[in-house]
């Protein structure tokens, strides 16, 4: 040192350390927040394998059962070609089990259908990709139709 002074230490306001401190508790306080409230609940959510419980089941049937029959009649008069029926039907069948389910069917494809427990549903479905994409199918809308009806009757 120059001159030989010496210098004591710098002293800090008291309230810096209290300020340090509290930062520190809002850091541990942030990450104990995060931690709890990320983590998975303990409490299963209730499980209906066969769907809603009561009059909904049937009245989500009766509505689909009416969609169904729309088409048919709309083919009827020629309001629907072939395909357009085709796929018509496959999407209300989708629809369907997607209401009944709650597992999102509208957006699968029939790999991803194969690949869930929806055997039914991805059977239907792919009776209806011949008529829905094959220029040359033998099958008629109004056997597709039943069958949809079948599988709406029949689901669950």
């Amino acid at each position: 040192m120059p001159g030989g002074e010496f210098f004591p230490p710098v002293q800090y306001q008291p309230w810096w350390g209290l300020l340090g401190f509290l930062l520190l508790v809002l850091v541990v306080a942030w990450w104990v927040f995060v931690f709890v409230s990320t983590r998975k609940s303990r409490v299963r959510p209730p499980d209906y394998p066969s769907g809603p419980p009561g009059p909904a089941v049937e009245t989500i049937r009766r509505r689909y059962l009416g969609l169904i029959d729309e088409t048919r009649a709309a083919y009827a008069k020629g309001e629907l070609a072939d395909r357009d029926a085709y796929h018509q039907l496959s999407m209300l069948l989708r629809s369907y089990v997607e209401e009944r389910e709650g597992t999102r069917t509208v957006t699968m494809t029939l790999k991803d259908l194969r690949s869930t427990k929806l055997t039914p549903l991805s059977d239907a479905v792919a009776r209806l990709y011949p008529g829905a994409f094959s220029p040359d199918y033998a099958g008629t809308v109004a056997q597709a139709v039943d069958e949809a009806r079948g599988l709406v009757t029949s689901w669950r």
